[in-house]
């Protein structure tokens, strides 16, 4: 009977762990936020397209957000720095344009052996131009699900 029990709790072990519970979402988004001087939320009226900028060709990675506080973007699973060309148009025909480049480092992340591994992130420095943007802030080092922690604040010219 011991042998029977026994074997019974093995069957429902291995039983549990073939169960295979994948997040759907494999992508890791850093979000960036319009701020204002003062600390407080901006909207950015300007119509705004993001791209990845890399050697062997562009990816389009937001695609003209306008009346915007806020905007989600993923980072590069392996790349040390990522580089990112935003693009403002106004609604007189006014377009300038601004890069951000994002050093990281990235480190896999182990949801289940029977899962692919996801990569977190940590931002070890932001820069950018200056044309339309002021200055950027790098306010969360880690970058991991919470889609809801603004990494970056972005504060651009009160007057352009």
């Amino acid at each position: 009977m011991k042998k029977i029990v026994y074997l019974f709790a093995f069957l429902l072990t291995l039983s549990a762990c073939s169960s295979i519970d994948c997040p759907l979402n494999s992508r890791v988004y850093a979000t960036y936020a319009f701020k204002r001087a003062d600390a407080t939320a901006d909207t950015l009226e300007d119509t705004l397209t993001v791209r990845a900028i890399r050697v062997e060709n562009d990816t389009l990675l937001f695609n003209k957000g306008v009346d915007i506080s806020t905007f989600k973007v993923p980072l590069s699973y392996f790349r040390k720095e990522d580089v990112l060309g935003l693009r403002f148009a106004d609604t007189y025909g006014n377009v300038s344009y601004d890069t951000i480049w994002i050093e990281k480092e990235n480190y896999p992340h182990m949801e289940s052996v029977d899962c692919a591994p996801k990569y977190f992130h940590t931002i070890t420095n932001v820069r950018s131009t200056r044309n339309r943007i002021d200055r950027i802030v790098l306010n969360e080092k880690e970058v991991e699900y919470d889609t809801s922690a603004e990494i970056f604040h972005i504060y651009l010219y009160p007057d352009f």
